[in-house]
């Protein structure tokens, strides 16, 4: 079975292909879930210190004395966004990168239960769009990939039952650390050659992320602004909330 092949009605196959063909920012105000994924399920990042990590990767879950599923925390199926966002895995108690598989079936649930909204609320899920990350070009200024200017990426918020949920869901842990540094030090290399060079040497290693629809109701959809509709029109008027 291919990696794009994994079992879609009729209907969501539509979807899909309306979104695969999408230009950068999707059009009528949708915005593109975009990541890594194959028939088994869909990748996304955290950052976390060591001894979350540690625990995470040593028992294939989340868990532990220092892994708190109360407040809310962010999954993001961009890897050039978590690296901006832990100053690839640089900043304080953010020294780790994990990279988390969930079933399609399991994102979808995460999903259902989420609101598209700014910062605040009582909602156990949010989602937001922010700028986009390059993963193929550092930014000298800020010291991160580099933000686009058109695209956004995903950040999913969830905690209490929903955090739960997650932490039930994950299929496979893997720590992706040392991938996180080695494009750091592409992106500081290529900068001071002003080339693509090292960046380039990576790209196998690289994720192969792609449009990806949810198999969410359509109406949840609209709602997050993944199809069209009144609420995906009104996205760019809604602020945006501090993710961690």
């Amino acid at each position: 079975m291919s990696s794009s092949s994994f079992e879609r009605s009729p209907k969501q196959h539509a979807r899909f292909e309306k979104v695969h063909h999408f230009g950068m920012d999707g059009g009528d105000g949708v915005q593109i879930f975009r990541g890594e994924w194959d028939d088994e399920g869909v990748y996304v990042y955290q950052a976390f210190k060591d001894s979350i990590a540690d625990w995470a990767l040593e028992h294939q879950m989340f868990g532990g004395e220092e892994f708190k599923p109360v407040r809310m925390t962010w999954v993001k199926p961009s890897f050039a966004w978590v690296l901006y966002r832990s100053g690839y895995a640089q900043k304080h108690n953010q020294t780790r990168i994990l990279k988390i598989k969930l079933s399609h079936a399991s994102i979808a649930e995460l999903l259902s239960s989420c609101r598209c909204q700014p910062a605040g609320g009582g909602a156990k899920g949010r989602v937001q769009w922010d700028p986009g990350r390059d993963l193929l070009v550092g930014d000298p200024k800020e010291r991160a990939p580099r933000k686009l200017r058109r695209e956004r990426a995903i950040q999913i918020g969830i905690k209490a039952e929903l955090s739960e949920l997650y932490v039930k869901s994950a299929i496979l842990i893997e720590d992706v650390t040392d991938l996180a540094h080695a494009v750091r030090d592409a992106h500081v290399a290529d900068i001071k050659s002003k080339s693509n060079a090292a960046i380039t040497g990576l790209l196998p290693k690289l994720p192969k992320e792609r449009p990806y629809m949810p198999q969410c109701a359509e109406a949840q959809l609209v709602a997050l602004g993944m199809l069209p509709g009144e609420r995906s029109g009104s996205l760019s008027r809604i602020g945006r909330g501090k993710v961690s």
